[in-house]
């Protein structure tokens, strides 16, 4: 008889639990939100060499008072962008900086004066496209992307020294 007794009570558990409804086994999704601005920065630039230039045909004004990125020897100016929206960039400024003479300055000389802005000019590029001298615009895709930047200048005599120039390139939306 005990023997029925358990298994009368095993059959009534086993059927207790088969047949109850379920409410442990429920289910939600937590949802989550993110709103991400638009942002574009620039890494660390890599400075250009400007070069003199020898006179011949091409992008940059053919004559021996050149200093260029473009002229054999010279190297382009390079800095990454990275933008997570759709964006362009502008060259702002084309400007000198400084000038160190090779030679100690004759008390008795002038100071050395720089070119003239209109003697300066840069240009900006990527893989797709580029934009010519200081107010142009060059489309920045989304992404991760090398600018190469490059200048040149012409002035009727280059004084042996030390030439410094910048190009400020600024993103616009």
């Amino acid at each position: 008889m005990i023997r029925r007794l358990i298994l009368t009570s095993g059959l009534m558990v086993a059927s207790a639990v088969a047949f109850s409804p379920k409410v442990f086994a429920q289910s939600v999704d937590v949802q989550f939100t993110a709103n991400v601005g638009p942002e574009c920065s620039f890494a660390t630039p890599i400075p250009g060499t400007l070069v003199m230039n020898s006179p011949t045909p091409g992008p940059v004004p053919p004559g021996p008072g050149n200093l260029s990125s473009l002229a054999p020897g010279g190297v382009s100016g390079e800095v990454d962008v990275s933008c997570n929206t759709n964006a362009n960039l502008q060259i702002s400024d084309v400007r000198f900086v400084s000038f160190t003479p090779t030679n100690p300055p004759d008390p008795l000389d002038p100071p050395f004066q720089p070119p003239l802005p209109g003697f300066m000019e840069a240009r900006a590029t990527t893989p797709t496209d580029q934009a010519l001298g200081p107010g142009s615009l060059l489309p920045l895709d989304v992404g991760n992307q090398t600018v190469e930047v490059d200048m040149w200048t012409n002035d009727p005599v280059f004084e042996a020294g030390i030439y410094e120039y910048a190009v400020t390139l600024t993103i616009v939306p």
